[in-house]
């Protein structure tokens, strides 16, 4: 949920705060989709603000894998508020996040991938597509 301290002079969240908790989002992600302890964002495209974002919506964020790489992945995240008191959701952000897994020196590692995780995340996806 977006709180009062959340919010910017424009009476909405600040875009790097929703940078910051899409980049959260990637990284929480990743640790599910694999074994591996550490990752680091590689590179951030394509975020785009679709709306702005207020106090007292509430977040969700869908996250599919687009690539799966030896030592990256790619992850699309599309961002949607909830707003509790209209029972509305409207999109409000996207971008792809690319993740790498890395040792405890911060060199690339291969990624051991979960693979019944990854099918899972695809199927809630598709699912939530429409392409079921």
């Amino acid at each position: 949920m977006v709180l009062d301290q959340d919010i910017g002079l424009n009476a909405t969240l600040f875009g790097g705060d929703m940078m910051s908790r899409m980049d959260k989002v990637a990284g929480i992600t990743a640790s599910l989709m694999s074994r591996n302890r550490r990752f680091l964002t590689l590179k951030v495209s394509e975020l785009v603000f679709h709306s702005p974002v207020r106090a007292g919506e509430i977040i969700e964020f869908y996250v599919a894998v687009a690539r799966q790489g030896r030592t990256s992945m790619t992850l699309q995240i599309e961002v949607q508020v909830y707003q509790p008191v209209s029972d509305a959701r409207r999109a409000v952000t996207s971008g792809e996040f690319v993740m790498v897994a890395v040792d405890e020196g911060q060199h690339p590692e291969p990624i051991l991938w979960k693979p019944e995780a990854v099918l899972a995340a695809a199927e809630a996806h598709r699912a939530r597509s429409g392409q079921a």
